[in-house]
């Protein structure tokens, strides 16, 4: 199986989003597999947690994108997260990869 592309996006149990734009950081970001709930690659491709505390990697879980489960976690991000923001919606793009990369730009942290 191959790499997650980058940028990844990353979502906790409250539905807070984090993107890793480099995704061989991850054990920066993740401290064990159990803190970690749901990500997604640049093509929409889910990806897990893997590896012991301090040394984990992103794997994917399935070659096949999962746009709908995906935009499910975004559009939950923004209603929740960035409604404090009227203009904040998220990207229109259709193009799954296209919509990944926007999100990823469009981040603000919280």
């Amino acid at each position: 199986m191959t790499d997650p592309a980058d940028p990844v996006l990353l979502f906790d149990e409250d539905g807070r989003m984090f993107v890793l734009h480099d995704p061989a950081l991850a054990s920066d970001l993740i401290e064990s597999e159990e803190e970690f709930l749901e990500g997604y690659d640049g093509r929409g491709r889910p990806v897990r947690a893997r590896g012991e505390p301090g040394h984990v990697g992103l794997t994917l879980v399935s070659t096949e994108p999962r746009p709908d489960k995906l935009r499910a976690r975004v559009e939950r991000y923004y209603s929740v997260f960035a409604a404090r923001h009227p203009t904040r919606t998220p990207p229109p793009e259709a193009d799954l990869v296209a919509f990944v990369r926007a999100v990823a730009e469009d981040w603000i942290e919280e």
